[in-house]
């Protein structure tokens, strides 16, 4: 018995452990592989998400040279190059998640064949010792030549018993390893349905981008003076309709319940869009793609004559065609719409508006693709469509309001005004009073 124990002995240590170790090492080299190539595509994204940052930058230059026709163009064929580029990184997030479900099944069989080599060899073992302890108590005391053999006997099968132990604990620990691998495997599943989403909606605006080109060389036939008349009519027509909607929103009166919304300061609401700062893009303060070019209230521009005299009702961030849009709360979408859709309405372009759990709601404007749609759930975070240059817009960028929630509707325009261009198209109205500042609400953190 003695040697047979020393034979099982070797067995385990043996097969439990250098045996499972060569089998994590027939797909090493695979996984390896993998990594590298994960590691080569985070790399190319990098060097293009440098190139979009050279675009953008090349944009924003452009949008602060003089109005003319050349310089709208040309803001166009940056902003194409722009968003090819986008689509060509979210190509590589997707080649790369590719790659990390690949690593992940990878390891996840190798971690399921070490459990059930641990298992077979663990199992083959215990029916080993199961058929030497049948024997009798004399029969063992019998085999052994003397008494102090069989005291050895014993202290090797209680080895046998914390060699086993050991590597049931092992297993246990491949178990919780296996599961934290599906876990991650549905996580990289959720990506990359995320980003053939992200894709087909960057396709989608290179295609607008590209329409809107075509439609600004059709208005103005590729002649100054053309584009100049209609940047004038644009203005005009921009003015008349902020005129009628400030009337209608002068005469609306509500007491505002100001103990259903959060305090000052309280930073409720998250940043619509990502790499943003609340400081002004002009001052120098910041170096973040994403800042504010207007604030809130009675600002130098609006005292200039801008917004019919009634102040700003909202901020105004910079932000590039085709960036992502983020819901700043909890909420449901009280509605959208485009006011582009009547000839002639110069104002807010594709709109959202949510009103959130916390008694606030938002307005997103200008923007190139909507993503939700009336009565639909957001969570804070979640994307709801893409800045643009939708409306009455001197270059894209992203109108943001915030209301008290109790004070803002979603009107026909038609149906309180009957002079006016946006008589066919909804808007969102609310008094004076239920316009708030963004910044004394929007957190100061990402």
């Amino acid at each position: 018995m003695k040697k047979i124990l020393k034979i099982l002995t070797l067995i385990i240590l043996f097969a439990v452990s250098a045996g499972l170790f060569m089998v994590a090492n027939v797909s090493a080299d695979t996984v390896d592989e993998l990594k590298s190539k994960i590691a080569e595509k985070g790399g190319e994204i990098e060097e293009l998400e440098k190139e979009i940052d050279k675009y953008t930058r090349e944009i924003v230059e452009v949008q602060a040279e003089s109005k003319t026709l050349s310089s709208s163009i040309k803001s166009l064929d940056l902003t194409r190059k722009k968003l090819l580029a986008d689509i060509d990184v979210t190509n590589k997030e997707i080649e790369s998640t590719n790659y990390s479900l690949q690593k992940i099944k990878t390891e996840i069989d190798i971690t399921i064949n070490k459990i059930k080599g641990g298992n077979d060899v663990i199992g083959n073992i215990m029916r080993n010792v199961d058929e030497l302890e049948t024997k009798s108590l004399v029969e063992v005391i019998l085999e052994n030549d003397e008494l102090s053999d069989f005291w050895n006997d014993i202290e090797n099968m209680e080895r046998f018993r914390d060699v086993i132990s050991e590597n049931l604990r092992e297993l246990e620990d491949l178990k919780i390893d296996l599961q934290v691998k599906k876990i991650e495997k549905e996580d990289e599943k959720r990506s990359l349905l995320g980003f053939e989403f992200q894709l087909q909606d960057q396709k989608q605006v290179v295609e607008i981008n590209k329409e809107n080109k075509s439609h600004l060389l059709e208005q103005t036939e590729n002649k100054e003076a053309n584009y100049q008349k209609m940047l004038a009519d644009k203005k005009a027509a921009k003015e008349a309709f902020e005129k009628e909607l400030a009337d209608f929103e002068s005469q609306l009166k509500m007491v505002i319940d100001q103990s259903r919304l959060p305090a000052l300061g309280s930073g409720v609401l998250g940043w619509p869009l990502k790499d943003l700062s609340l400081n002004s893009c002009y001052d120098g303060s910041t170096d973040a793609t994403n800042c504010v070019t207007q604030y809130f209230g009675n600002t130098a521009f609006a005292r200039s004559g801008a917004y019919d005299g009634k102040g700003h009702n909202g901020v105004d961030f910079r932000a590039a065609v085709g960036e992502p849009l983020y819901a700043s709360a909890d909420g449901t979408i009280l509605g959208t719409g485009n006011t582009d859709l009547q000839a002639g309405c110069y104002s807010y372009g594709q709109w959202v508006v949510i009103t959130h759990d916390n008694g606030l709601a938002t307005l997103y404007a200008h923007m190139s693709l909507i993503k939700v749609q009336k009565g639909q759930y957001v969570h804070k975070g979640d994307m709801i469509g893409y800045s643009g240059n939708t409306g009455y817009s001197t270059g894209p960028h992203l109108h943001y309001s915030v209301y008290a929630s109790e004070g803002v509707s979603i009107v026909r325009m038609g149906d309180i005004k009957k002079v006016t261009n946006c008589s066919d198209v909804n808007i969102p109205v609310a008094p004076f009073n239920a316009y708030l500042n963004p910044i004394d609400y929007l957190s100061t953190t990402k």
